[in-house]
């Protein structure tokens, strides 16, 4: 039996309730311009389907589910590019590696998006296949009444839905001021952690594997609770724009000269006293503090034999005393000496003739003042 036609002759529904009827096993084929969608069925009832097969949305969807690991995917898809009669969710399931509860929730939930999708279709083309297999049949056989039920309550529910975020190509912001403490459950945040101010809702959509209605439906929550918004005027654009104005007083304030580091004072260096001078001193000073010895004009010889130093550097010149020459006691007349002829003896010094005076103790005065 060959079954095909056009969708402005026999609604979805009929064509549906046909094949349960007669609980027809295969693939119910559905056409139109560019798209094409598929709905298997077993014994009438429903077990998988697509409203596009060039994508594989019930994979998308495992994936972005969460609940399978990176290493069991990899494994999955890799069996897969290698046996084309098996599909991702079969090779996951005989892996282990997603839990069997939650790849049923998907797959049923994933069932009612392709009959929704493919239900909204205006026109096209149909056509039946039968004994085609599912490549990703599971054990999940749902009513086709139940599936189509569900399919025309969100039919009737669309037009609640935020038209800004019914169209696919809207884009999405955070909020940035919110009037409550957010509540989100796992799902709400696996949603709004995709929402970066550049991904549309289709984006949102392909990335979670959800389907169309279901994103919708989330998204519209999300911005009735004020979490994201539709447009970009409070969004992170804005706090960049204002946080701009202000950089620009910033850039033309006057720059604040930083005050100059204190110069230490440099300190008074002392004169410095030449070690050549301090040896000159030293010998001198022990010479001085020498006892004297009995024979003076060998003390006078050796005093005078000390080389000549310049001690400017160290000692102060002192101005030199006004002492008024000293009259001999006993003049004795010059010209009575040179009248009695022969050779004149030169006249005795006040010191010679003075008998107080210690010749020895002042010779050794003089060389000590001469050493000065």
């Amino acid at each position: 039996m060959r079954l095909e036609g056009s969708l402005d002759a026999f609604s979805l529904p009929d064509i549906f309730s046909l094949l349960s009827m007669t609980k027809k096993t295969g693939g119910l084929h559905l056409r139109r311009a560019d798209s094409h969608g598929v709905v298997w069925l077993g014994d009438g009832l429903i077990t998988g389907g697509s409203s596009d097969l060039e994508r594989l949305a019930l994979g998308r969807r495992l994936a972005g589910s969460g609940h399978v690991a990176d290493e069991a995917l990899s494994a999955a898809v890799e069996q897969v590019a290698a046996n084309s009669e098996i599909g991702l969710a079969r090779a996951l399931r005989d892996a282990g590696g997603i839990d069997e509860g939650e790849l049923h929730t998907i797959v049923s939930e994933h069932i009612v998006d392709s009959v929704f999708d493919l239900m909204r279709w205006p026109d096209g083309i149909f056509e039946f296949v039968i004994d085609e297999p599912n490549v990703d049949d599971v054990g999940i056989k749902r009513e086709v009444e139940e599936v189509v039920t569900e399919a025309r309550r969100r039919i009737e529910g669309w037009s609640s839905i935020d038209e800004r975020v019914a169209g696919s190509s809207t884009v999405l912001w955070l909020s940035l001021d919110l009037a409550d403490e957010p509540q989100l459950s796992r799902e709400e945040w696996a949603l709004l952690a995709l929402v970066d101010g550049r991904r549309t809702v289709g984006d949102l959509a392909t990335l979670t594997g959800r389907g169309e209605y279901a994103v919708a439906v989330a998204l519209t929550e999300l911005v009735g609770r004020g979490l994201i918004r539709t447009d970009e005027s409070e969004g992170v654009a804005s706090m960049a724009r204002r946080q701009g104005l202000i950089a620009s007083l910033e850039s033309a304030a006057p720059a604040v000269a930083e005050p100059e580091p204190e110069l230490e004072p440099e300190a008074v260096a002392e004169p410095a006293v030449e070690p050549e001078a301090v040896a000159d001193i030293e010998p001198e000073a022990a010479v001085a503090a020498e006892e004297p010895d009995d024979d003076a004009d060998e003390h006078v010889a050796e005093v005078s034999s000390l080389p000549s130093r310049d001690l400017s550097a160290v000692t102060p010149q002192r101005p030199e005393p006004f002492m008024p020459a000293r009259e001999p006691d006993h003049p004795e007349p010059l010209a009575a000496a040179i009248a009695g002829g022969g050779v004149v003896a030169a006249p005795a010094t006040a010191i010679e003739r003075d008998p107080s005076v210690n010749k020895s103790l002042l010779l050794r005065l003089i060389a000590g003042v001469r050493g000065l």
